[in-house]
This record gives structure tokens, C-alpha cells and sequence, in this order.
């Protein structure tokens, strides 16, 4: 069996970094056609199997459903699902109850954006999560290859081909455009610079990914929590080890830490120091790091959602729904601070109060100070 990759022109002629992934599907099937089987010529059969990314793009291609179907079928697997899971909410206590990620694109964005006005805050909440969910997981193969190989444009072109598979609806949205600018110039600076990520480019999904994922230690999401604090004990000595800025900590005990490939739980593990393995100023650059990565998605969320303030107050709710017990715990976003939102999400006007209009905080100093 032949697989059509199309995130490289390897496996077939033609298909180029600045096709889109109905392209590049179109095109691979064009390849893929079954052969003369005369017995003069007697060529096997060529399969083809699209990605992930292709068949995505060209389902939405043909999604012919009016947005109303797509709420009414929404509607009816959210209530099956409920129904399974024995509960009436989709969150519970800040965590998904149900899992949303299996469906289609167009079903997810139609439930996180409410489409129609027929989901409660949960069930959007939840499908946020599922669209998220479907994002990472279509990076997460380019994305090791890229750190790597440094093959950034690779990256950027999956990235791509993922945003191209959104349905209309998505397609509409300033979010949608503002992102996929900012991965096509992502992809140009990485085809112009090869090995080099690309910076300093606003609303870029690629970058906020591999700053949430890291790579100093593997499957830190999910993996027990002292395994998680063991490995970033070693990454650490082993960058002190080949530190050579003369402000680049050299050991535990002084020093600026570089944590730009530490993922947010691995900074967990050294801000709540739980097998007592990190020292006093390595908890509190971690401590630092933390507040700083929650100030930042704090202001992004204001900023990418500020003409609706009802967006925002969600986008923070489901950033806690998103995030493990034990990154929640060291940034202080406790379960009274998760009760305190979906309170304030009722009353949107308080809210947006916290925040001037370029998303700094107005005052007091912080969202969670507020709370």
C-alpha cells in the first residue's frame, strides 16, 4: 500500500508546500488511480490512503448539510453522549464529563461557537476542548519531526492543512483568517530559514503549541507526576551543564533559567516541588515563568475575543478546563477561582471591567488577585 503524505512531495510529482490539503488530496487521488490490468501490462493496482488532514479537507468540501442540520445532529450526539455518561452537564467541576473530540470539525466549531444559541456555556466549553484536541493532535508527528530535523515549513504546512479543513462557518471568522495569515508567514519564514522556528508572529497556533507541548521531557501531560519531576531534574543539570551566557544559570543555585522547552506541567513540577528535588531559586524562576505564560494567554485571550466579552470569560473557562491538577495548582487557579468565573460569565459587563482595551489588566494586578 501506497500512503500520500501531504506534508511532502516525496511520494508523489507535483504536490508542493503551497498546495492546500483538498489540493494535494485531489491530486494524490489523480496518482493513486487503479492501472491497466491487461495482461499485457499486468502493473498491480496502486492504493491510496489520504491523511488525516486530506480526508478531513475534502469532507468539508462536500459537507453539504445547512448549518441548521449540523446543530440539530450536534444537539442529538451531545444528548446521547450526556445520556451515556449519566449526567446533565458536560463539565463537572471544571473537568469534560464527555468527550466531544470525535466529531466533525464543522460540528465542534458550530457547538464552541453556539450556533443558533442552542448550547449552554458547558457543551461549548467542552467542544473548544474537542477542536483543540483535534488541533494537537495533527501537529504532534510533524511537530517532533520538526524539532528534530528543523523542519519547520513542514510543520506550518500541516498546521495549514489542518485550519483549510474548517467548514464555512469557521472560515468566516476574523480568528480564522487572523490565524491562517500568520501560519502562511510562518511557513515563509521557515522556507526562507531552514532549521530556524519562526518568532515574533502574531496569532500563531504553531508557536503557542510548542510552547504549551515543550520537549525537554516526553508525555508530560499524562505520565505520572514524580517520573515528570525526575526527567526535568536531568533536563535542568543537563542544560546547566552546557550553559555558557555568561547570565545562563550554571547550577540550582543562581543564574536566569531558560524554560522556553519546559511544557507547563514540567514548570508544575518545579514550582510545587513535591519530591523536594529543586531548589529555592529554581521554584522561584518556575513560580516566575508560570504567572508570566498566564499573564500572556490572559492577554491573547482578551485581545483575540475583546468585541465579545462573553468570548472571553469562555476562552478563560476552558483554558481551566484544559489544564491538569497539578498546572492549576501551581499557577492558583483553584476550583473557588473556576466557580468564581462562571459566576462573572453571567455577568459579562464585570468582566470585561478587569481588562483595558489592549488586554492589559486594569486592576488590581491580576485576574486571579481579582478573584
Amino acid at each position: 500500500m501506497t500512503t500520500i503524505n501531504p506534508y511532502s512531495s516525496t511520494y508523489a510529482p507535483g504536490l508542493t508546500a503551497g498546495q492546500t490539503a483538498t489540493q494535494r488530496a485531489n491530486q494524490a487521488t489523480g496518482y493513486g488511480q487503479t492501472r491497466d490490468q491487461s495482461p499485457t501490462i499486468n502493473t498491480p493496482a496502486v492504493n491510496v490512503t489520504l491523511s488525516a488532514a486530506a480526508q478531513a479537507a475534502l469532507k468539508a468540501q462536500t459537507d453539504s448539510r445547512t448549518i441548521d442540520a449540523v446543530v440539530a445532529e450536534a444537539r442529538a450526539q451531545i444528548s446521547a453522549q450526556l445520556k451515556a455518561a449519566k449526567t446533565s452537564s458536560a463539565l463537572k467541576d471544571g473537568n469534560a464529563a464527555i468527550d466531544l473530540s470525535g466529531l466533525d470539525r464543522r460540528t465542534l466549531y458550530a457547538v464552541a461557537s453556539n450556533k443558533g444559541g442552542q448550547f449552554p456555556l458547558d457543551q461549548q466549553v467542552v467542544a473548544a476542548l474537542g477542536l483543540k484536541s483535534q488541533h494537537d493532535t495533527a501537529l504532534a508527528t510533524p511537530a517532533a519531526q520538526a524539532r528534530l530535523t528543523g523542519d519547520y515549513a513542514g510543520l506550518y504546512q500541516a498546521a495549514l492543512d489542518q485550519l483549510d479543513a474548517a467548514g464555512p462557518e469557521e472560515k468566516a471568522s476574523a480568528a480564522w483568517s487572523q490565524e491562517r495569515d500568520a501560519l502562511v508567514e510562518g511557513r515563509k519564514q521557515a522556507t526562507a530559514r531552514p532549521g530556524l522556528a519562526p518568532a515574533g508572529i502574531a496569532h500563531d497556533s504553531v508557536a503557542a503549541y510548542m510552547a504549551e507541548m515543550g520537549s525537554a521531557v516526553a508525555g508530560a501531560k499524562t505520565r505520572d507526576f514524580g517520573k515528570v519531576a525526575n526527567d526535568v531534574r536531568a533536563a535542568l543539570d543537563k542544560q546547566y551543564s552546557i550553559a555558557f551566557a555568561p547570565e545562563a544559570a550554571k547550577d540550582s543555585s543562581s543564574g536566569e533559567i531558560d524554560f522556553r522547552r519546559f511544557d507547563d506541567r514540567s514548570l508544575s513540577a518545579i514550582a510545587l516541588n513535591k519530591d523536594e528535588q529543586f531548589s529555592t531559586h529554581e521554584m522561584a524562576q518556575a513560580k516566575a515563568e508560570i504567572r508570566s505564560r498566564d499573564s500572556t494567554a490572559i492577554k491573547a485571550g482578551y485581545q483575540s475575543t475583546s468585541e465579545d466579552e462573553g468570548d472571553f470569560g469562555k476562552a478563560m473557562i476552558t483554558r481551566y478546563a484544559g489544564m491538569t491538577t497539578e498546572e492549576r495548582e501551581a499557577s492558583g487557579w483553584t476550583p473557588a477561582v473556576y466557580d468564581k468565573m462562571v459566576e462573572l460569565q453571567a455577568s459579562r459587563d464585570k468582566l470585561a471591567q478587569m481588562f483595558n482595551a489592549d488586554g492589559a489588566v486594569a486592576s488590581p494586578p491580576s485576574l486571579l488577585d481579582y478573584l
